[in-house]
This record gives C-alpha cells, structure tokens and sequence, in this order.
C-alpha cells in the first residue's frame, strides 16, 4: 500500500506504469475513491461484442483454424464458375 498527496493542482500520481490507460472513478458514500481499469468501446462498435456476434466469431475463428490459406488455381476457378477466358 503506497499513501498518495493530492497536489495543489488536485491531482494524483498514479505511476508511469498507467499511463494512458483509462479508469472509471467512483466516489463512495464515505468519501473514499475507487479507480477501475477500463476499456472503453466506441458505441459503433459495440454489437462485436454481443454474445451472438461473440459466437459467430467463436466460430469463425474455429473454421480458419481447420482451413489454413491456401494458394487459388484461377484457372479452375474460372472453369467452376464458368467464366470463359
């Protein structure tokens, strides 16, 4: 446990090791202060993180797993999709 001083300017160093992370400040009925390391998600991007979406990128992920790369013969492909030459 480390004591921390609020400076003049009302602030408090946490450390060079947080830098640039974020954290949710919660003032407690008491008058103590909780910091919680967050992650903040835009709100476009957030239905990736739907338990649906999370299973279908489960799945995904599964499936290129079991199907590495590999190189496309165009010629064959042509031939299957009927496109001639």
């Amino acid at each position: 446990m480390e004591l921390k001083v609020v400076g003049k300017s009302g602030q408090i160093s946490v450390g060079k090791s947080l830098a640039g992370m974020s954290f949710l400040m919660e003032t407690l009925p008491d008058g103590d202060i909780l910091l919680k390391h967050s992650v903040v998600i835009p709100a476009s991007e957030r239905w990736l993180y739907e338990p649906e979406m999370q299973e279908k990128l489960a799945r995904a992920d599964e499936w290129m797993r079991n199907n590495p790369p590999r190189e496309t013969d165009l010629d064959e492909l042509a031939a299957r999709l009927g496109i001639d030459e």
